[in-house]
This record gives structure tokens, C-alpha cells and sequence, in this order.
């Protein structure tokens, strides 16, 4: 992981709490400065690392009907009860 565990979880809840989707593109906004080096894969790939580790899971993704698959930087997450 890229970044620390306790801050990405932090970063997670506090975008979940301001009612926006849980995706790396909001989540590094919420991580400021923390998440500068790495940028929104770096932060992309974590979140699916969490995921892995049962620490987060995938919220409900709306079904357009399309072939292509969520782009990996949109997935959005929740942190499990």
C-alpha cells in the first residue's frame, strides 16, 4: 500500500459522510497533500487492496446496460458495517 491504511479509511468514511461516492477520484481529493505523490491509481489501487482484505466492499453500481466495465478510478466503495 501507497498509503497509510487508518488515513485511507479515514478518507473513505469522511467522503461517504458528505454524501458522495466512495471512488479514488473523490477520495484523493479527501486525502489533500497525503495522496499527492501517488495520484488517483495510487490511491485506485489501495482502495482495491482494502477491498481484498475485506476492510472495504464495492457499493451498489448502477447498471447502464453497457459492455464496458466500471472504470477502475469510478468503483465506489463503502466501509462494511
Amino acid at each position: 500500500m501507497v498509503i497509510d491504511e487508518d488515513l485511507l479509511l479515514t478518507a473513505v468514511v469522511r467522503v461517504i459522510k458528505a454524501e458522495k461516492p466512495a471512488h479514488a477520484v473523490n477520495v484523493r481529493v479527501e486525502l489533500g497533500e497525503t495522496a499527492d505523490d501517488g495520484g488517483v491509481m495510487d490511491v485506485a489501487d489501495d482502495l482495491a487492496e482494502l477491498e481484498s482484505r475485506g476492510k472495504l466492499k464495492r457499493a451498489p453500481a448502477f447498471d447502464w446496460g453497457g459492455s464496458e466495465s466500471t472504470p477502475k478510478a469510478r468503483i465506489a466503495y463503502l466501509v462494511p458495517s
